[in-house]
């Protein structure tokens, strides 16, 4: 079983039965971007990207630096990817400690990045 961050990506885009185009129309990248991303091709991405592509799918980013997979119990609507992870073994490139800064550093983002949108909001209601 491939455990890479694409071929993760590319699991839960077939769960959700989303086409390779139009994902990459939500993440606002090419298709062939996004089609080397999932083939290997393009291994390494920034984290901003990684946090658009989990908040698409209603995952949380270190499911993809986990080695697993979300077993077959997806519900599709909304795009959310609803069930467990199976055989869950943090990745040993990783440390215990930086995985947990990681996680806090994405949690500081997404907080920023809600922050940046309920500004946005109210700028465009005056």
């Amino acid at each position: 079983m491939n455990y890479s961050i694409g071929s993760k990506i590319k699991q839960l885009r077939e769960q959700q039965n989303i086409s390779q185009k139009d994902l990459a129309y939500e993440l606002e990248v090419s298709q062939g971007y996004l089609s080397k991303i999932e083939s290997g091709e393009i291994e390494k991405m920034d984290f901003l990207f990684m946090q658009k592509i989990a908040e698409f799918f209603k995952v949380e980013p270190q499911y993809f630096l986990e080695k697993g997979t979300i077993v077959n119990d997806v519900e599709t609507s909304n795009h959310s990817a609803v069930g467990y992870i199976s055989t869950l073994t943090i990745n040993n490139n990783f440390s215990e400690d930086l995985l947990k800064k990681l996680i806090d550093n994405q949690s500081q983002i997404s907080k920023l990045m809600e922050m940046q949108n309920n500004l946005i909001e109210n700028l465009l209601k005056k």
